[in-house]
């Protein structure tokens, strides 16, 4: 969960020099200040096809850099599709979402109380919780929802070329087709084939990878937040107790915004392209080279963060990456906060005396751009 210690290492020599699997050479960008000026920069590019454009796998580029979704494009295509999507995730909209959530998790913990005393807090609780929220959003139906997991799962993973094309191509089908059904609803998905596919605002192919995009960036990291962030509370135990006593949630928020700093889940999410020379705080990167910042490294940067390696849920760490900064901060930040919000609030108070069923080292982490856990097998003890 933590960064691993060659980070520590690699600090002292910004920027590092790492290659891609093709021998693309790209800046490995640590500290806090040159992620984030990576992040703001207008000489930094996010443009997928451009030549030199890192990736982490011919898998991503195949997938993710011929066709790319608003995550890999600069101003003014960037905006302009932006624009379609922020009113679906404003505070406002999301806030409307709470009864929501506060009803999917109460389910989701009778059914663990039901199942224990031991469970699976990955499988049977976490990733259900941002794959109910995503799904409620676009308007998914929820017979629907356990394939989409899987097929997420797939598409974030390092796994083959194949397995990662056929993953996106079996979820691209499924958008195709309700792009032939009526869109008379007031869901996400239905809105905005009413209003910008069909008026011409936004190709059908594009609409198909933007919404390949919000399925599966809304499953993983807020599941695997969860998961970590539990772990990280059975270390810090007394965080785990001020939730669970804080009857009116006046630590949550605060808690939330520590546990995304200090869980980091989607730890090497920043792939860039310099335009023009870019100015680091120890040396100057040239035009159209490589980077990767790193949001775990940044939340870690002990000249940032006080202590980074202590999980404290009284620290103000707003000014974290995890949501990343600038033109590109996740466009469901909001509700990935409610989602924690409503889910470390209840999960603590039902279960107060919750424990880790094996030791931390036995668990099996799940290896991806998104990081996290395979399971996680708790006991339950009211």
């Amino acid at each position: 969960m933590l960064p691993p210690p060659r980070i520590a290492e690699l600090r002292e020599k910004q920027p590092a020099l790492v290659r891609m699997y093709d021998g693309t050479p790209a800046a490995l960008v640590l500290d806090y200040d040159d992620v984030t000026t990576i992040m703001m920069s207008p000489d930094v590019s996010d443009d997928g096809r451009a030549a030199g454009f890192p990736y982490v796998s011919e898998a991503a580029r195949h997938n993710r850099g011929k066709r790319p979704t608003i995550d890999r494009l600069d101003p003014p295509e960037h905006d302009i599709q932006r624009a379609m999507l922020a009113p679906f995730f404003t505070v406002k909209r999301i806030k409307q979402m709470r009864p929501f959530f506060e009803e999917l998790v109460d389910s989701l913990l009778d059914e663990l109380e039901e199942a224990g005393p031991t469970v699976d807090l990955v499988t049977q609780f976490a990733r259900h919780i941002p794959a109910a929220g995503t799904a409620e959003l676009m308007g998914l139906p929820s017979e629907d929802i356990p394939r989409f997991l899987e097929l997420s799962e797939t598409y974030q993973s390092f796994g083959s070329a194949e397995e990662i094309a056929a993953a996106g191509a079996e979820i691209a089908e499924y958008f195709e087709r309700r792009l032939a059904e009526p869109a008379d609803g007031d869901d996400f998905i239905s809105m905005l084939i009413r209003e910008q596919v069909r008026p011409g605002h936004l190709a059908p192919d594009q609409f198909v990878r933007t919404m390949i995009l919000i399925l599966t960036g809304g499953f993983d990291t807020t599941a695997n937040t969860i998961a970590l962030g539990v772990v990280a509370m059975m270390d810090h135990r007394e965080a785990w107790e001020a939730l669970a006593n804080d009857a009116d949630d006046e630590l949550i928020a605060a808690a939330v915004e520590e546990i995304v700093r200090y869980t980091s889940t989607a730890h090497h999410a920043v792939f860039r392209l310099t335009t023009a020379p870019v100015q680091l705080s120890t040396a100057e990167l040239p035009a159209d080279h490589a980077v990767i910042a790193s949001q775990m490294a940044a939340n870690h940067d002990p000249k940032k963060f006080e202590c980074p390696h202590l999980l404290d849920i009284e620290r103000d760490a707003r000014t974290h990456v995890g949501f990343g900064m600038g033109i590109h901060q996740c466009l469901g930040q909001h509700m990935a906060r409610l989602a924690l919000q409503v889910t470390f609030s209840k999960l603590t108070k039902r279960f107060p005396r919750l424990e880790l069923a094996v030791k931390p080292e036995e668990l099996t982490p799940r290896i991806g751009l998104v990081h996290g856990l395979m399971g996680l097998p708790v006991r339950l003890t009211p």
